[in-house]
């Protein structure tokens, strides 16, 4: 993907698409970060580029804790970006949906910076 690829629409979301998954997942930019009324920087559409790019890394990650917890995989819905522009790390969240837990699925925060997960557990925790 490249920078001028990177275009939310009215609702802060776009369609973007990794090697691990063959369906498209929604990208969110939270509606709380400032950044939602602001122009993106291109610095920020090469975090996300970056971040798009290192999906081997944090998918494997993340189906290694919901495997860990229900001995199941999940299906990536969503990916939220939760970090402003100026913030050091850049944090995102992902909501799976998993088919132990159809109602509250499984959510989760991960630093980009550290490669690592922050926050887990319900769907909320993608976003919240």
């Amino acid at each position: 993907m490249n920078l001028e690829a990177i275009k939310f629409d009215d609702d802060l979301e776009m369609s973007v698409s990794i090697p691990e998954q063959q369906d498209s997942i929604r990208l969110v930019l939270s509606d709380e970060l400032a950044l939602a009324d602001e122009v993106m920087a291109n610095d920020y559409k090469e975090k996300i580029v970056h971040m798009l790019g290192s999906s081997a890394y944090w998918y494997e990650l993340a189906e290694k804790r919901i495997f860990s917890e229900l001995s199941m995989m999940g299906q990536l819905m969503a990916i939220y970006l939760l970090s402003e522009q100026t913030s050091s790390d850049f944090i995102f969240g992902l909501l799976f949906r998993v088919d132990a837990e159809v109602e509250h699925g499984r959510g989760m925060k991960i630093s980009l910076e550290g490669m690592t997960i922050i926050d887990y557990g319900d769907a909320d925790r993608a976003f919240c």
